[in-house]
């Protein structure tokens, strides 16, 4: 008989203790919100926050990465802007110095001007953003473009990483930018004609910086195609990271209405035990006695 009691008394202390833990695990989770308070008390709920804390953080590394390029692209839209505008004055620099009105002194003296022209349009080749060389393609780290206009950077621009294995282009390279598009080749023409008091050449310079100006535009375009497409990721990786939290919340935090509802339980619960193994242990004491 005495050994029965022994072994009761034993269950019952155990089951006391599980019961303890139980409680001061419900006492936790009201005051902390977090269903675990390690992984070891729940290893799948565990892995789950693990995993979604690990997307979560790439997550935010392809936003930093879109935001990035966006702003590139923002200082990439704005030189072309100004290349268009250069690439208009120096048209209308061509027409009027190709026609009879031009002379010799004004035309000497608008080689000065459209000089000017091809100076800042190197200077925007050349564009800083931040410690890098905007239009160097992937040669970031130095002026791209020589004094003379020689482009030193690579034929391609970079890219940058955006989603899990998307790439996307950043910006134009300088080649692109101001080299094939005809940019310089067409305001050096201009210059050089009418330096030479060629009015002929002048005026038939005007075609190749047309085609300059529309090679600008058609890169301004997919300037915008990229800016769009990069307004479509970020509402993907918003909607993924939406979904990322809402599966990262249930696996980690408990709403305090059920955290409250599981500590009443488990108090009644542990209330009811202890008054039993009281009465048990007592009987059992008498009959000992």
């Amino acid at each position: 008989m005495r050994i029965t009691n022994s072994v009761m008394q034993e269950r019952l202390l155990r089951n006391l203790q599980e019961q303890g833990a139980q409680y001061l695990r419900a006492s936790d989770q009201v005051t902390t919100g977090l269903r675990n308070s390690k992984i070891s008390d729940d290893p799948i709920a565990g892995s789950q926050v693990l995993a979604s804390d690990t997307a979560l953080r790439a997550v935010e590394q392809y936003r930093r990465s879109v935001t990035s390029v966006q702003s590139r692209q923002a200082a990439e839209e704005t030189t072309l802007d100004q290349l268009g505008d250069l690439l208009s004055r120096a048209k209308e620099l061509a027409t009027a110095q190709g026609s009879s009105t031009g002379n010799a002194t004004t035309r000497a003296a608008t080689a000065v001007e459209v000089q000017s022209l091809i100076d800042q349009a190197i200077s925007l080749g050349n564009l800083r953003f931040g410690n890098d060389y905007l239009f160097g393609g992937l040669a970031t780290d130095a002026p791209p473009f020589q004094p003379n206009g020689t482009y030193v950077g690579t034929p391609t621009g970079r890219q940058a990483e955006v989603g899990d294995g998307i790439l996307v282009d950043t910006v134009h390279s300088g080649e692109e930018l101001l080299v094939t598009s005809g940019v310089l080749s067409s305001l050096t023409a201009l210059r050089d004609a009418l330096t030479a008091n060629n009015p002929a050449g002048v005026l038939a310079s005007g075609g190749p910086l047309d085609t300059a100006f529309n090679a600008t535009q058609i890169t301004l375009t997919e300037v915008g195609a990229r800016t769009r497409n990069l307004e479509l990721t970020t509402g993907s990786l918003t909607a993924l990271q939406t979904a990322l939290d809402a599966k990262r919340s249930a696996a980690a935090e408990i709403p305090l209405e059920e955290a409250m509802l599981n500590f009443s339980a488990i108090q009644t619960a542990m209330r009811a035990a202890y008054e039993a193994t009281s009465r048990i242990l007592q009987t059992s004491l008498t009959e000992y006695l």
